[in-house]
């Protein structure tokens, strides 16, 4: 299969022509090219070459056109999408997206792609969407040969956390400030604004604290470090204005953050941008959070020890189920609500799952009966495992960040006055619970202290 893959340049070469014409000793060749730039315009070049032979008089004249093609503005759009779709922002929270990719080697149907919504307000129309990703000048995808998939460029690694992305876009993050505070400011004019100055990932617009506003000012990330600064040179250099005049002060992200830490620290009143800021900075430290426990997680994680069972009884509960594993293997996790139809029972031992569901079966003849109805069971392996541990991990670490963020001792946090004993039975019992997951129905509180699952 041959699959097209988009030029990484900052301009793309469409098309090319060269005629030479002789009249007498005048030799004259005239070359036409177009490129498609970075903003997805095209830029018309023709170089007219004149050689008199008889006394070696060489004239050159060279004419450059930039004009815009009549479905750019559409095109430009079906690519800032798609990208953004497959781009790293995206990418590393969307679990729709990152599942999807496992099923063909990184490729995704058109047909799935144009069921998302702001696609579909674009075009669905798969050769229109083909076409327009030709023009693409990021590298960053791929389209099969029958023009009915797309990849994300197979080199183009995709971050392993949110913790990794912040770090590589840290330096590609410009904070600009200076536009008008006005409800004609949208998303769509900042991205074509910004992309005058080179390719762009995405645009971040600032919300006033309150009222939810537009601030005047948005994060920009750009493809790479080299434009970012660029950016942040030239509106040092001469001032660079929005549309109606509007002169915008750039900054790296992390040079921003220092200043507002700053000022914070000199005792000045915060504004509605400094509530926002400290609002983002506390959301930073989050996701930094979740990131460290999803990679304790990831490194915790036992092949060979997931076992699934399916038809599960309404009245089943992970007692029952224990109830069948404990004989043959030390506690194991059980990761299921009474009332589902299915139970995945977490090992804690690697590779034991195929001899631990061969001694239960045997010990029921060959079946496998809990609540008094058979259930399927199986030995999970495979792509299935490694997407089920990714999964329970991403839950899991965000519910860690979630309860060391309501325990850890912040102002409004932790255990004062008004905590009695109860409440910290109610503590003791979630964290028996381990990362949210629910107790069975109906159970008395001590009857769910007693019950809760063993974390592995």
């Amino acid at each position: 299969m041959t699959d097209t893959t988009v030029s990484t340049n900052n301009a793309k070469t469409i098309s090319s022509t060269e005629e030479t014409a002789i009249n007498g000793n005048v030799v004259t060749t005239t070359t036409k090219s177009k490129m498609v730039n970075p903003d997805h315009s095209i830029t018309t070049t023709t170089s007219v070459d004149k050689t008199d032979q008889k006394n070696g008089e060489k004239i050159t004249t060279t004419l450059t056109q930039t004009t815009s093609s009549s479905d750019s503005d559409l095109d430009k759009k079906i690519i800032r999408q798609i990208e953004y779709y497959l781009g790293d922002v995206n990418m590393v929270k969307d679990k729709f997206l990152k599942t999807e990719v496992t099923k063909d080697d990184g490729w995704i149907p058109l047909s799935v792609l144009t069921t998302f919504k702001r696609l579909q307000s674009l075009t669905t129309d798969f050769k229109t969407i083909t076409n327009a990703l030709k023009n693409s000048v990021s590298g960053l995808l791929q389209i099969d040969e029958a023009e009915h998939k797309v990849r994300r460029h197979p080199g183009r690694t995709l971050p392993n956390s949110q913790a990794e992305l912040e770090l590589a876009l840290r330096n590609r993050t410009v904070y600009v400030k200076g536009f008008p505070k006005t409800a004609d400011v949208t998303m769509e004019k900042l991205l074509s604004f910004f992309e005058q100055f080179g390719s762009i990932e995405s645009v971040q617009m600032k919300k006033q604290f309150k009222s939810k506003d537009f601030g005047g000012a948005a994060f920009v990330v750009f493809s790479t470090e080299e434009k970012a600064r660029e950016f942040i040179e030239k509106s040092k250099e001469t001032p660079i204005k929005y549309e109606d005049g509007s002169e915008l002060e750039g900054s790296l992200q992390d040079d921003h953050y220092k200043k507002k830490a700053l000022e914070a620290a000199t005792g000045k009143k915060p504004s509605d941008d400094d509530k926002q800021a400290r609002k983002e900075k506390r959301k930073e430290d989050l996701d930094k959070k979740t990131s460290e426990h999803l990679e304790k997680l990831n490194n915790e994680n036992l092949p060979g020890a997931l076992i699934h069972l399916a038809g599960m009884a309404a009245t089943a509960t992970r007692e029952f189920i224990k109830e069948k594993f404990n004989p043959f293997t030390k506690t194991p996790w059980i990761d299921f609500n009474k009332g589902d139809a299915e139970a995945w029972v977490r090992l804690n031992e690697a590779n034991t799952a195929k001899d631990v569901l061969e001694k239960v079966l045997a010990a029921g003849e060959g079946k496998l009966v809990i609540a008094d109805k058979e259930v399927i069971s199986r030995v999970v392996e495979g792509d299935e495992e490694t997407q089920f541990w990714k999964e329970a991990n991403e839950k899991r670490a965000a519910e860690r960040t979630k309860k060391g963020d309501r325990f850890g001792g912040n102002k409004r946090g932790g255990f004062g006055k008004r905590n009695n004993r109860r409440g910290g039975q109610k503590r003791k019992r979630n964290q028996d619970d381990d990362d949210g997951q629910s107790n069975d129905e109906g159970q008395s509180t001590t009857s769910k202290k007693t019950r809760g699952t063993t974390s592995n």
